[in-house]
């Protein structure tokens, strides 16, 4: 395919795997920076695998909830619990969600092994990411959460930055950072759970640690890194999905190794500098 023809496909074809996609990959990238900040990487990956345990719950023949709905009950509720365990200093934050991630992997097997085959096929895409199937119905639900999500760390950034960054002395000036931190996980809870039925766990936990990392290699400071990993959360995804029909890719991984590419070009601009 010619490069004019690749591009009216996507658009004219595709245009909620492409809008989708860029969504998605702005509003991870964004809560990304918080979760890099507060040293916690890993809960992109624990919360992505609880959402698709809690996608393939819905899948039993007895629980007549929908996908979406499913899934968002189930990573809310364990947020809640993770909330109150990464604020205490009894067990490591890294070994928390370590348990949480393998738990919730090993439940969702064993919940396959009850679901219909027909049925088993439609998770496995799910945790590859469908980008191309997004309907409707889950586009506009992205677009809610997506203003909602923006809307609240805007009004709050202050709050959410000054928690994330630094919660001692967040916590020494009178801000309640439990209250806080709660507050920021059940929202990476519902961005997670509704990003992970669109585009997949890989796109999701990409996208939660990629741009962030890129960003602050190559901004220096608070907000010049939220600019700079919005906007490779918007570019990648339309790279990355032009690549993926020019050279006949898968569209997630593809997505995700554009990001990679461009936080490879951050290191590598990074260590020049030092020179």
């Amino acid at each position: 395919m010619e490069t004019g023809e690749i591009i009216s496909t996507i658009v004219n074809e595709f245009p909620y795997a492409l809008y989708g996609s860029m969504l998605v990959g702005a509003l991870c990238a964004f809560l990304g920076v918080y979760i890099v900040a507060k040293r916690v990487v890993f809960l992109g990956a624990a919360l992505t695998q609880i959402s698709v345990l809690g996608l393939a719950l819905t899948f039993l023949p007895f629980l007549a909830i929908p996908h979406t709905i499913g899934s968002l009950i189930i990573t809310i509720a364990a947020v809640i619990l993770l909330s109150r365990l990464l604020t205490g200093r009894d067990i490591p934050k890294d070994a928390t969600l370590g348990v949480v991630f393998v738990f919730a992997i090993a439940a969702r097997i064993l919940v396959m092994q009850k679901t219909p085959k027909i049925e088993v096929s439609e998770i496995e895409n799910l945790l590859r990411g469908d980008i191309l199937f997004v309907t409707p119905e889950l586009f506009y639900w992205l677009v809610g959460v997506f203003i909602v999500t923006m809307a609240i760390h805007l009004l709050f950034f202050k709050e959410f930055t000054y928690i994330s960054f630094d919660a001692e002395t967040a916590s020494t000036q009178g801000y309640r950072v439990k209250l806080w931190e709660m507050a920021f996980y059940v929202i990476a809870a519902v961005v997670i759970s509704v990003a992970t039925h669109i585009v997949g766990d890989v796109f999701v936990f990409g996208f939660l640690v990629v741009p962030p990392v890129a960003a602050m290699l190559l901004a220096r400071n608070v907000r010049n890194i939220f600019a700079v990993a919005v906007l490779i959360g918007l570019l990648s995804p339309v790279v990355g999905l032009f690549l993926a029909f020019k050279l006949d890719f898968p569209s997630s991984p593809t997505i995700v190794a554009v990001a990679s590419l461009v936080l490879l070009f951050a290191w590598f601009s990074r260590v020049a500098k030092r020179r």
